[in-house]
């Protein structure tokens, strides 16, 4: 069952979403409900929950709450300046352009600074990049890091702006064999901005929530995005998208979100997958904890393998040899010549030895943790809530 942390948690983004008198428990721990709202992003929630609810937490506590509500507020009024200043430009230069996540979840908030933003996300064409580039720096961001799926720029204090190359990662296999870059599902809607039909939308979400979650876990703010977007679009096809997600292995994780949403926000009977997705989500932060991620890994591996043992080799020589895609991330020179990929892992192993102790803990650290019974753990843990990874060669 729910404890009464959970229960009270929940009631103050109940109260929050419906703007109406939710009961609080009244021995809720303010002090672990801090911490859970900065662990979360969900500032705005509490602070608007302690509002409608009239909850008296301590005066020191209300204090912080305030005062990181109302950097939160700050941060999404810049936020949404900034993101029609990149979509104008975009529009001017014939950038073709589709936002996602967040950008498109906030309007559909009661009020859009409760859907707080770590960074926008918008997928565009690679080809276009080149010339997209100077714009963005025109408009005062610094080019970040390229990972495999996105390019990556700052703004401080305004955003941090994803440029999708594609939908998912390409090494999450299963998901990526089904949305490739995502423009075949891309529906123009004025200018040069496309968008998501909106049941491709949710479906894209519900994926984008399993990825997180099977990768390491995922935070309050996401959970209340598809329940968010189920409420507000009213007439979406269920059968498509059950379709969709069945094509995607995620019918029956999907499911069992929705019983979990029905238990947070519809007052629905709890049972024992929806306490454990609860804990679940409560125990991620916004993205999940560093040690599921790196059991995470293991999983994947473990299911891409014939063996344990052969799992287990391929764990330790990925972290001898990273990928050629890993070692651009640290070394960008090797993308114009990606023949000296062997040169850099002597580099990097003279470096490891001679300079980075803490890299060599690191991994060993890895190792211990991503043991074979908690790979097995993890795998169960997946399976019971309705998820896998689908990754066998």
């Amino acid at each position: 069952m729910m404890d009464t942390f959970q229960k009270g948690v929940i009631a103050l983004i109940r109260s929050a979403l419906f703007q109406t008198k939710e009961p609080i428990p009244q021995d809720l721990d303010w002090e672990s409900l801090s911490k859970l709202t900065r662990e979360h992003q969900i500032h705005a929630f509490i602070y608007y929950g302690v509002f409608h609810s009239a909850a008296q937490p301590p005066e020191e506590i209300r204090a912080v709450l305030e005062t990181n509500a109302f950097k939160s507020f700050s941060a999404s009024h810049n936020q949404t300046y900034a993101i029609h200043e990149i979509f104008r430009v975009f529009d001017q230069h014939g950038i073709a352009y589709m936002p996602l996540k967040g950008t498109v979840l906030k309007p559909l908030y009661p009020k859009p600074e409760l859907r707080a933003m770590s960074d926008a996300d918008v997928l565009i064409k690679p080809e276009q990049y080149d010339e997209i580039r100077p714009l963005i720096q025109q408009l005062g961001f610094t080019e970040g890091v390229e990972s495999d799926h996105e390019y990556i720029w700052e703004k401080p204090g305004f955003l941090s702006l994803e440029l999708h190359k594609r939908l998912i990662p390409s090494n999450n296999r299963d998901y990526y064999a089904y949305y490739g870059d995502g423009w075949q599902l891309a529906k123009p809607c004025g200018g040069c901005r496309y968008a998501l039909s909106d049941e491709d939308l949710f479906v894209y979400l519900m994926t984008h929530f399993a990825k997180h979650y099977r990768d390491g876990g995922i935070g309050i703010r996401h959970f209340v995005d598809l329940y968010v977007y189920l409420s507000a679009k009213k007439e979406l096809d269920a059968s498509y998208i059950e379709k969709e997600l069945k094509k995607l292995g995620l019918e029956r994780f999907y499911r069992n979100v929705k019983k979990t949403a029905a238990v947070w926000f519809d007052g629905a009977a709890e049972d024992a997958v929806t306490d454990f997705i609860t804990a679940r989500i409560f125990n991620s932060g916004s993205y999940g904890t560093a040690e599921a991620h790196v059991v995470s890994v293991a999983v994947k591996d473990a299911k891409s393998s014939s063996t344990q043992k052969g799992a287990y080799c391929k764990r330790v020589w990925r972290l001898v040899f990273p990928t050629y895609r890993h070692m651009t991330i640290s070394f960008p020179v090797l993308k114009k010549h990606p023949g000296w990929l062997p040169l850099f892992w002597v580099y990097r192993w003279f470096r490891a030895i001679f300079f980075r102790h803490e890299n060599i803990a690191k991994l060993q650290g890895e190792m211990k943790i991503a043991t074979m019974n908690r790979v097995e753990t993890y795998q169960q843990e997946l399976n019971f809530v309705g998820l896998d990874f689908n990754f066998k060669e």
